[in-house]
């Protein structure tokens, strides 16, 4: 079940009581409410990020910081990583994901691919996508340290010897990487980045003449009065005050924050140098996703 029946409940009373004080509720509501649900997985970064509050409400102040670091989260990485694996289960990544992209990917990947993912944090879309696509070999990175040995022995024991995960900064990818990768796939990482301009910038140049860019990021619209009319955009904005905007800020960036949206983000894939005809994106309920071809894309 997708992320979008739980939002399509938003306003609508979930649970019913009758005269005998017996609760019930529809099928697909109970869905919702299980641990495993992608929709209870994501509302519980609410609870890490209470604690926040008075932290965030002193960079309100022209004498306070200017955000709270991502060492302020340092439960961050566990929360991402079981939101992903629930998200994953329910919408089977990566069956349907790559049927959603098309391009030729499934069959590209079948056949073996040199692919790279920016901002891994704990790699499960790499580990995942590396297990059904052994033919093709997987470099992840990300500046969590401590997470990137986390995942390398998550590798081990699920035997997987196509990954390797290295730490670099998305935002300056170094420049031996020029023309390397096939497949550059992108997980709702960009809008944290301090500096996304300058990651826009080197996702061409690190894909070989004909190659492929898949960025999944959060479907809102960069029109706030439009954007407030979804129910859910109350926990968006919530959760991109309280982490996403945050995080970018104290870093010294530019603090996009979740809500960035679609037509901002349209917007500065041009200004990277991807012409509109080489952009498509596919909007799947809580998601858009971002489908990029370089060259004649992938064989």
């Amino acid at each position: 079940m997708g992320a979008g029946v739980g939002w399509s409940y938003g306003l609508r009373r979930l649970i019913d009581l009758n005269k005998e004080m017996e609760l019930s509720c529809k099928k697909e509501v109970a869905a919702l409410l299980i641990p495993s649900s992608e929709t209870l997985s994501m509302f519980t970064i609410l609870e890490m990020l209470m604690d926040k509050e008075e932290k965030i409400g002193k960079c309100f102040k022209k004498s306070g910081p200017a955000g709270v670091p991502y060492s302020d989260f340092p439960t961050f990485q566990d929360w991402m990583a079981n939101w992903t694996d629930n998200r994953n289960l329910e919408e089977e990544f990566p069956t349907k994901y790559f049927q959603t992209v098309g391009s030729n990917l499934s069959a590209a990947m079948e056949k073996g691919l040199d692919v790279i993912e920016p901002g891994c944090g704990a790699g499960r879309h790499t580990m995942a996508v590396a297990k059904k696509y052994p033919n093709s070999t997987f470099t992840a990175f990300d500046i969590d340290r401590a997470q990137l040995e986390r995942n390398k022995v998550a590798c081990e024991m699920m035997g997987l010897t196509n990954v390797t995960f290295l730490y670099a900064d998305f935002c300056a990818m170094p420049e031996e990487w020029n023309g390397r990768f096939d497949y550059l796939m992108i997980y709702d990482c960009m809008h944290d980045l301090p500096h996304p301009a300058q990651a826009m910038a080197g996702l061409k140049r690190v894909l070989k003449e004909d190659g492929l860019v898949t960025m999944m990021d959060i479907n809102t619209s960069s029109d706030m009065p439009t954007q407030v009319q979804t129910p859910i955009s109350a926990v968006e904005y919530n959760i991109s005050l309280h982490h996403c905007m945050s995080v970018s800020l104290a870093n010294g960036g530019v603090g996009l924050g979740a809500c960035w949206g679609v037509e901002l983000a349209q917007s500065m894939l041009q200004d990277a140098g991807w012409k509109e005809a080489e952009v498509r994106v596919v909007k799947v309920e809580l998601h858009a996703i971002y489908i990029m071809t370089k060259g004649a894309g992938l064989h």
